[in-house]
C-alpha cells in the first residue's frame, strides 16, 4: 500500500514536471527590454511599429525585433518594400543579447545590442544598464508609445470593454494562489477526514516544498540545465522530496503515537512542529527573503479590447498542473485500492484494524501524499511568485485552513472548492477594495462559517457529529 501511495505520488510529480516542461518561449522581460530600447536609439518621437519578433537561432540569450518607422505607419502597414520605401517607411531592427535566461540572477544585464547602424559601443551599453534598465517608468512610456502588429501583434479569443476586461483578468490573477490554496486545503482535508484532527504544521511543510524547489533551482543550474526544461521538474521533484520525507517522518513520530488522544495534545504538538520547522529553515537558510527571477512569463492575449486580458505561461502552467493534480488525486481516492483502505480507516479505524487494515500504515502514508501536496503547493510559491522566506507557512497555512473549513474540512471536492473561493476573494479584494483589509475578510469568512455553518458548503453536519463522538 505504501509503495502505491508512493507510486501516486511520483505520478503525480511526473506528469506536472512534463507540463511545465512543455512550456517554454522568448522571454517576456527581455522581450520588453529590447523593444523599449527602439526608443533609445531612434530619434525622440518617431513613430514606431513592432512587425516580428524573433529569438537567435545561435544563443537563447539574445533576441531580434523587426519593426519600421515611418510618420504614416498605420497607412503603410501591408504595403510592398518599393511602395514602403516611396512612402518614407523604413524596415529596421534591433538584436539584443543578455547576460543570462531563465533563473539567472543577471538575465536582464546586456551584453551587446546591434542595430542597423552597427554594435552599440561599450560606453553607451554601460550607461543604459546602470541608467535605463533601473527606470521602470521609462521603459514603460517607451512601451506604451510602440504598436504591434503583424507576427508581433498579440490577439484575443474575444473582444470586450473595459469593465468586463478588467473582471475577467482578475479570474486569470487568481489561478497562482487558488491553486496554493487547493493544494494546501486538499492536505488538510486528507489528514482530517482519516484522523478527525488538523495538522497545523502544513504551511510550514509548504514552506519546505518552497525550499526545496529554489534549492532544485539552483543546483539544476549550477549544472547548466535550462531554466524551463530540465531545472523546472527537478525543482517539483526537490520540492516534492523534501515536503513528503518530512510528512511521512511526522505522521510516524507525531500523529501515530497521539492519534488515539484527544484533539487537544495533537493540536500543542503540531504548533510546536509549525515553531520547529520555521526555526530550522531560519538557521539553514537564513531569515532574508530569496528570491528567484520568473520564468516562463510569456504573455498570452485571451481578451482583447481596451483592457487586454493576458495570462502568462506560468499562470497556465499552474492552473493546468493543479487541475491534473486533483483529478489524479480524487480518481485515485474513489477507484485505487489506497482509496478503499483509507475510508475503511476513516470510517471505523479499530474495525479496519480488526479486520487486518495497518491503520498506522495509512496515516503515514497520508501523511507523506498530503505533504507531497503542500509540497508543490510551496514550488508554486517559489516559480510563479519568486519570493521565499521562512516564516511565510503560517499565512499561507492559516489562509489554506479557511478554505478547507470553508469548503468542508474533511471532503477533498470542498477543499478544491475553498481553495477556489479563498483564491478568488484575494484576487477580486485586492482589485476592487482596499487591500489592508483583504487578510481580515478571509479570516472573517472563516468565523461566519464555523459559526453559521460549521460543516462547509460540501461537508455533512452528520459526518461531523460522528467524528465529535470518537476519541
Amino acid at each position: 500500500m505504501r509503495r502505491r501511495s508512493s507510486l501516486l505520488t511520483a505520478l503525480i510529480v511526473l506528469i506536472a514536471s512534463a507540463v511545465l516542461a512543455s512550456c517554454g518561449g522568448i522571454d517576456a522581460r527581455q522581450t520588453n527590454i529590447c523593444m523599449s530600447l527602439i526608443s533609445v536609439v531612434e530619434p525622440p518621437g518617431t513613430p514606431v511599429t513592432v512587425v516580428k519578433i524573433m529569438p537567435d537561432a545561435t544563443t537563447v540569450d539574445r533576441v531580434v525585433i523587426a519593426y519600421r518607422t515611418t510618420a504614416e505607419s498605420d497607412a503603410a502597414e501591408g504595403e510592398p518594400a518599393q511602395a514602403a520605401a516611396a512612402s518614407g517607411t523604413i524596415e529596421r531592427s534591433i538584436a539584443c543579447r543578455f547576460s543570462g535566461t531563465g533563473f539567472d540572477e543577471h538575465k536582464d544585464w546586456l551584453r551587446d545590442v546591434v542595430t542597423q547602424d552597427g554594435p552599440m559601443s561599450q560606453t553607451r551599453l554601460d550607461l543604459i544598464n546602470h541608467r535605463w534598465l533601473t527606470d521602470l517608468e521609462a521603459q514603460s512610456e517607451a512601451l506604451l508609445r510602440t504598436k504591434r502588429t503583424g507576427e508581433a501583434a498579440l490577439k484575443g479569443f474575444v473582444t470586450l470593454g473595459p469593465a468586463a476586461g478588467y473582471f475577467l483578468q482578475q479570474f486569470v490573477n487568481a489561478a497562482p494562489s487558488t491553486a496554493l490554496y487547493a493544494l494546501l486545503a486538499l492536505a488538510y482535508s486528507l489528514v482530517y477526514g482519516l484522523t478527525n484532527r488538523i495538522n497545523l504544521a502544513f504551511g510550514d511543510i509548504a514552506t519546505l516544498g518552497a525550499y526545496g524547489a529554489f534549492l532544485g533551482v539552483t543546483f539544476a543550474l549550477g549544472l547548466g540545465l535550462p531554466a524551463a526544461g530540465a531545472a523546472l521538474p527537478l525543482a517539483l521533484l526537490a520540492a516534492v522530496a523534501f515536503a513528503s520525507a518530512s510528512g511521512s517522518w511526522i505522521g510516524k513520530t507525531v500523529f501515530v503515537p497521539l492519534v488515539g488522544r484527544s484533539s487537544q495534545p495533537l493540536l500543542v504538538a503540531t504548533i510546536g512542529l509549525a515553531v520547529v520547522l520555521q526555526e530550522f529553515l531560519a538557521r539553514a537558510q537564513g531569515v532574508h527573503e530569496l528570491w528567484l527571477n520568473p520564468v516562463l512569463a510569456e504573455p498570452h492575449i485571451l481578451a482583447g479590447g481596451s483592457f487586454e486580458v493576458v495570462a502568462t505561461t506560468m499562470q497556465l502552467a499552474v492552473a493546468s498542473c493543479t487541475a491534473i493534480v486533483v483529478v489524479a488525486l480524487i480518481a485515485a481516492m474513489r477507484l485505487t485500492r489506497y482509496g478503499r483502505i483509507w475510508r475503511s480507516v476513516a470510517d471505523d479505524r479499530k474495525m479496519a484494524g480488526l479486520l487486518g487494515v495497518d491503520a498506522r500504515g495509512v496515516i503515514i502514508a497520508s501523511f507523506a501524499i498530503a505533504s507531497a501536496l503542500a509540497g508543490l503547493g510551496g514550488a508554486v510559491l517559489t516559480l510563479h511568485f519568486g519570493g521565499t522566506s521562512f516564516a511565510m507557512g503560517t499565512t499561507v497555512g492559516l489562509k489554506a485552513l479557511v478554505a478547507a473549513i470553508v469548503g468542508g474540512v474533511g471532503s477533498l471536492p470542498g477543499a478544491v472548492l475553498g481553495g477556489l473561493i479563498i483564491g478568488l476573494t484575494e484576487a477580486f479584494w485586492s482589485a476592487y477594495e482596499p487591500i489592508v483589509w483583504r487578510d481580515g475578510v478571509i479570516f472573517t469568512l472563516m468565523i461566519v462559517f464555523l459559526v453559521l455553518r460549521p460543516e462547509g458548503l460540501m461537508g455533512t453536519r452528520r459526518a461531523i457529529e460522528e467524528r465529535e463522538d470518537r476519541p
